[in-house]
């Protein structure tokens, strides 16, 4: 690029040089008159200005259309976390749910566990509405049966509880 430059400054030195004639540049209201080398180098550095110019408003361009890029990257990468910790928090939820009710099986299974070794001398009662209409339940209206529960003991083998 320097070599380049350099190049062309020669170029310039070298048509300035041989170009060394007055003319006349009207600008419509003024009129100037120049040496030819004068109006070609100010001709050139008005061209690179504007060339400077361009390529800066490109360069700009390009490097909002990368920043667009990563940005939406940046959105989608973000919507991605933001779902998968959704669905980890909704997985631990679930995990919570099964567990509490792991427990509460557990303490129903532990219930039902102690009821099968309570004394054999316990009694169920089972309580039946005498009657059709039952409006108002009284001790009157209901039916107490009593049953006699016997259950195995724990020291018989299993053959003999079949």
């Amino acid at each position: 690029m320097i070599i380049l430059a350099v190049l062309l400054l020669v170029l310039v030195g070298v048509v300035a040089f041989l170009n060394t004639e007055m003319i006349l540049i009207n600008f419509y209201f003024m009129t100037f008159t120049l040496p030819l080398w004068l109006a070609l180098i100010g001709t050139l550095l008005i061209g690179m200005v504007i060339a400077a110019l361009l390529a800066n408003g490109a360069r700009n361009r390009q490097v909002v259309k990368n920043k667009d890029k990563e940005l939406d990257r940046s959105e989608t990468e973000r919507k991605e976390a933001v779902d998968r910790v959704k669905k980890e928090s909704e997985a631990q939820l679930e995990i919570q749910k099964k567990e509490a009710e792991i427990q509460r099986l557990s303490a129903e299974l532990s219930s039902a566990k102690e009821s099968e070794t309570k004394p054999i001398s316990e009694t169920l009662i089972k309580e039946v509405p005498i009657g059709s209409r039952v409006q108002k339940k009284s001790n009157k209206d209901l039916k107490v049966e009593e049953y006699q529960v016997d259950l195995p003991e724990e020291n018989q083998s299993d053959e003999t509880i079949k």
